[in-house]
């Protein structure tokens, strides 16, 4: 089994390269490998309750949904969260402190980063 990390940094908005990752890391699992979904930067806006479908994209509580099913590991950046004033992220997201998240990167087999 190997631990894999998908680090999502970019805005949620106006793009579906967020969506895209949260897939491919749903699809990731199907092989019997760990997957951490990480966000970071403004990808911490993933994480935060909204209604983005009323503005255009996909919504992305399915995937969310899909997560807590499989067991998947989803961590958001505390200091990115704090940065941008999220302090209640969708449920099955825990809040990390940077240094958790380096180390759980430098022990992945394979990070892809979004």
């Amino acid at each position: 089994m190997k631990k894999i990390t998908v680090i999502v940094r970019n805005l949620p908005m106006n793009t579906r390269r967020n969506a895209e990752a949260l897939r491919m890391s749903v699809g990731l699992t199907l092989c019997g490998d760990k997957v951490t979904v990480v966000f970071m930067d403004d990808g911490v806006y993933s994480t935060a309750p909204a209604k983005p479908e009323l503005i255009g994209p996909s919504s992305t509580k399915k995937d969310f949904e899909v997560f807590a099913m499989l067991k998947c590991t989803l961590l958001a950046d505390k200091p990115s969260l704090e940065k941008r004033a999220i302090k209640n992220p969708v449920p099955n997201v825990k809040i990390a402190e940077r240094d958790e998240i380096v180390r759980m990167i430098t022990e992945s087999d394979i990070v892809i980063p979004f």
